[in-house]
């Protein structure tokens, strides 16, 4: 949560003395999850935040909601943090306070300026890279996350990098993959928070000595509009080409869409109609067991045949042919008798 620095508490502590009341408490209903995941990934293209991150952080602060689910507004009573992002004090002021509360759309934008502003303030002091790049590498994000909360620690930003390793609870619905982020202690001796360092790709920090030290990095999503369009026509012609019957161009544009290094709702949905998909190719298997069994065995290996040729790169595809490899050296044997 974006927090006012201690003197500024102070300063305004006649305001705080009433911060229990936040003003009016407007009642929502939440969007869905693949509108929210959609709203992230806009997010994450517009400002250069990793949607993991975004996820993360929405998930510490409110479990990805602007209202619970009967309808009250997310809000901290304490210090009035508001909504999905928990936006308090002078962090909130530089917005619309009252959209802050109606809008969980601008709500979330709001608290991804934050993060932005939190990150040119690493970058101010050396702790955050220039290159835009940069942004990308998840271990890069160390100090813009603390900030976010305005701790001087690792407490909070090692709450959000293990959210994005375990997924708790609705977050697994967002994030599409587990991903252990290394922290910068782990990676370089000696190192204390407030200590400048750089994550490299290809598992590299790179210390505030200029020294190197190898320690796994990870990429995170940033969409940029190219790719994304590929993705929306990739995943538009898997969907067209399932809803037609054909299925070996439908698995083809899906798995396009589920190899691709993004985590967002694109590769959920694709993965979900790739499973039904699969279901009917296990049927279609168990089928040609019992058309085998009946010593229909022609029609086994055309059903056989057909889901290897269907499902080619899917591990069904593989159980196929070594059914069909199975039957045609028992076909074989039982010939030679």
């Amino acid at each position: 949560m974006a927090r006012p620095s201690l003197l500024l508490l102070i300063a305004l502590l006649p305001a705080a003395a009433l911060g229990k009341d936040c003003g009016r408490l407007p009642r929502g209903k939440n969007p869905s999850m693949r509108e929210l995941d959609a709203e992230i990934t806009k997010l994450s293209t517009k400002h250069s935040v990793p949607t993991e991150v975004i996820k993360a952080i929405s998930y510490q602060e409110s479990r990805c909601q602007q209202w619970r689910s009967d309808g009250t507004f997310v809000y901290n009573k304490t210090d009035c943090g508001l909504g999905m992002m928990q936006l308090t004090g002078s962090t909130a002021k530089q917005f619309d306070v009252e959209r802050l509360k109606d809008d969980w759309k601008y709500n979330l934008d709001c608290g991804v300026q934050v993060l932005v502003q939190k990150w040119m303030r690493a970058q101010r002091q050396g702790k955050a890279p220039a290159d835009p790049g940069a942004r990308r590498v998840l271990e890069n994000w160390y100090y813009p996350i603390a900030y976010y909360w305005g701790g001087k620690t690792e407490r909070y930003l090692k709450k959000i990098f293990g959210h994005m390793e375990k997924r708790p609870g609705r977050l697994a619905q967002l994030l599409g993959r587990s991903v252990k982020v290394t922290l910068a202690s782990e990676a370089i001796p000696g190192f204390k928070f407030g200590d400048k360092f750089v994550a490299l790709p290809k598992h590299r920090f790179q210390d505030q000595a200029g020294k190197l030290h190898q320690a796994p990095t990870h990429l995170g999503t940033i969409g940029d509009a190219k790719t994304l369009a590929k993705l929306d026509v990739w995943l538009a012609r898997g969907k067209k080409y399932a809803a037609k019957g054909k299925v070996r161009l439908a698995v083809k544009y899906l798995t396009r869409v589920t190899a691709a290094d993004y985590d967002t709702g694109h590769k959920r949905e694709a993965r979900a109609l790739l499973k039904s998909i699969v279901a009917a190719a296990e049927a279609l298997v168990k089928l040609a067991e019992q058309k085998a069994k009946a010593g229909e065995v022609d029609v086994a290996l055309k059903l056989l045949r057909k889901v290897a040729r269907d499902h080619k790169g899917l591990p069904i595809a593989e159980t196929a042919r070594h059914e069909v490899t199975r039957l045609e050296a028992a076909e074989k044997e039982r010939a030679g008798k």
